[in-house]
């Protein structure tokens, strides 16, 4: 098995998942102020928490956008 081998999921989990991910973005993208600070703050390792507060929220939002996709590709007809 390698890192690129397939991961099959049951839809259900993956649809929990995908409303999850949507969720978590969603509330991160209304947050107030003090939320973002605490995320920056959080993330900020080697100095630029904010690039990666950002980089977070936009890997949030394509891979809640990919298996929305993948859903419903795979919709049973």
């Amino acid at each position: 098995m390698t890192d690129r081998d397939p991961l099959r999921l049951d839809r259900d989990h993956a649809a929990d998942l995908a409303h999850l991910l949507g969720r978590i973005e969603d509330w991160l993208r209304h947050a107030d102020t003090g939320t973002h600070d605490d995320l920056t703050t959080f993330l900020d390792g080697p100095g630029n928490g904010a690039l990666a507060a950002a980089g977070l929220l936009h890997a949030l939002d394509q891979h809640t956008l990919q298996l929305h996709q993948l859903l419903q590709e795979q919709e049973p007809r």
